[in-house]
């Protein structure tokens, strides 16, 4: 009776298996996280990436308590009138809040986008969740600078998002998205140094106003 040596076939189920477990860790790994942000009550509430959070204004200190809890460091505040109670309430859950005075249904200002990315950029923000009063407009507008600096993300890409947390031009809304149609044509000018360009285009703007 003949006999056969096993050893290559089992060395060849051995290296089989091993591909598919390591199949299935990296799809485990690419595979998108599932968040749980049902305590979180705060209006058009939505994550950008694992240091961004942004939605409408929180109302109660229980809003900022669902804040810290998911780890958020600093609150920025869009609203150019903001609420007198909410850095109160922030700091004393020992949270960072930040003020960027931006004006509703207005043309942002080239010192408001740079205040936010250099505040997103320094380490020392970690997790910060943006808020303006509804978290369409002001927030949309710094989430886009975000998205095309960051991620360099094209002007469709970036609209589509804003649409998502409910952006819309009527009622007077309409600079804001005509500012971020600007900023894409920097961008697509400007390349890196599109900021720069763009504050500059920015401030010969208000000076004529």
């Amino acid at each position: 009776m003949m006999s056969f040596d096993r050893t290559p076939v089992r060395s060849l189920l051995a290296s089989f298996f091993a591909v598919i477990v390591f199949s299935a860790l990296a799809v485990a790994q690419s595979a998108p996280q599932q968040l749980d942000f049902s305590n979180v009550q705060i209006k058009n509430f939505g994550r950008m990436d694992e240091r961004f959070y942004r939605g409408a204004e929180p109302k109660n200190l229980a809003d900022f308590e669902a804040l810290k809890a998911l780890g958020i460091n600093t609150v920025v505040d869009l609203q150019a009138k903001p609420e007198p109670s909410e850095r109160g309430m922030v700091e004393s859950l020992g949270m960072h809040y930040v003020n960027i005075p931006m004006v509703e249904k207005t043309y942002p200002r080239a010192e408001h986008v740079e205040a936010f990315l250099k505040l997103v950029d320094a380490p020392s923000t970690g997790k910060f969740f943006v808020h303006c009063a509804g978290g369409r407009h002001r927030t949309g507008v710094m989430g886009a600078v975000y998205r095309f600096s960051h991620y360099g993300w094209n002007y469709e890409q970036v609209y589509s998002e804003m649409k998502q947390f409910d952006f819309y031009t009527r009622f007077g809304h309409g600079d804001f998205k005509k500012f971020v149609e600007d900023y894409w044509t920097q961008v697509q000018t400007e390349g890196t140094t599109a900021h720069a360009a763009f504050a500059h285009a920015a401030q010969a703007r208000h000076a004529t106003h």
